[in-house]
């Protein structure tokens, strides 16, 4: 049995995809409000996978969010 490897990332490529400064990473690393890389020598990289499941939950409420029911502008008269 073969376990397919996940394509790594470099932080360049992980700051293009989520359009962040390098300092907004290393901030959200550090937070931990962002999956920790794997250090490969003086390199870092992100499986795609953890990256997109990250951004996934980011989006979920954007990506749920409906618009609430608008109230008639019409006045009811008695």
């Amino acid at each position: 049995m073969t376990t397919e490897m996940p394509k790594l990332l470099s932080k360049t490529e992980v700051i293009n995809l989520l359009m962040v400064s390098d300092r907004t990473l290393e901030k959200l690393v550090c937070a931990r409000k962002f999956p920790p890389p794997l250090k490969l020598g003086k390199t870092v990289r992100w499986a795609e996978t953890a990256v997109k499941a990250w951004l996934d939950r980011q989006l979920e409420p954007q990506m749920t969010w409906e618009p609430t029911a608008r109230r008639s502008m019409r006045s009811v008269k008695s």
